[in-house]
């Protein structure tokens, strides 16, 4: 098994708490079986300099690395992104970083 971990803001831009992670722990039950959450703090750089430092939520899951099923966590992260007007989210396969753009 192998391990995928997906940073989420808990907050919208204007501060109001997201759905989207516990959402996304759901289909990560349904589809792996389970998922592990808890708080966490990101901060990144915008393009203009500025520092955005905000709470998430991390979530790892254990999965079988295929095609299938990275394929599966890159159109979740996507989905919650873009529904939560996020400009990038946080996916990392086995500590492997990448930064999903929503632009």
């Amino acid at each position: 098994m192998d391990i995928a971990q997906i940073n989420f803001p808990i907050n919208d831009n204007d501060g109001a708490k997201l759905m989207a992670p516990l959402l996304i722990q759901k289909e990560l039950c349904a589809e792996f079986g389970g998922c592990t959450a808890y708080d966490g703090a990101g901060s990144w750089v915008s393009d203009d300099g500025k520092l955005y430092a905000e709470p998430v939520k991390i979530i790892q899951t254990a999965f079988k690395n295929n095609s299938k099923n990275r394929l599966f966590l890159k159109n979740l992260v996507k989905k919650y992104g873009k529904i939560s007007k996020q400009e990038a989210v946080y996916l990392a396969i086995n500590n492997k970083a990448d930064i999903i753009n929503l632009k």
